[in-house]
């Protein structure tokens, strides 16, 4: 049986997003730290997530549109952070969401041309197809 690929990358992307928003609304005495600077952990995590969110949305919806999107979002949860106990907003950690949003981009777009005529690439192509 072979792998519905489409299915997986939209299953990625849409975990990501969600994981994004629990983790940031986490109340600070749960939230468990990688040993990491928090500001490379939020471009780390943008960056995955714009990859996760490219191959599934990238082409048919723009990666313009994307990054907008997901910059807006890293945003809201940034700003949603002063509602979590113990959490604040910090604008140094959008700046370093918002990197990782537009970091992601590039190394999707740089990604998709390497791969575009590859079974890889005609994953993706496939995935940025409306739904059926």
């Amino acid at each position: 049986m072979k792998a519905d690929l489409p299915k997986l990358f939209r299953l990625a992307a849409w975990a990501c997003l969600v994981l994004l928003a629990v983790l940031s609304w986490l109340p600070a005495e749960e939230m468990i730290r990688t040993g990491i600077n928090g500001r490379i952990e939020h471009v780390i995590a943008y960056l995955g997530t714009m990859l996760a969110v490219g191959a599934s949305y990238g082409i048919r919806l723009g990666l313009f549109r994307l990054v907008a999107m997901l910059i807006a979002y890293a945003g809201v949860l940034e700003i949603g952070q002063n509602f979590a106990p113990g959490r604040h907003a910090s604008v140094f950690d959008f700046a370093a969401s918002s990197c990782g949003v537009i970091a992601g981009a590039v190394a999707f777009q740089l990604a998709y041309a390497v791969f575009r005529e590859t079974p890889i690439g005609r994953e993706v192509r496939r995935a940025n197809q409306p739904s059926r």
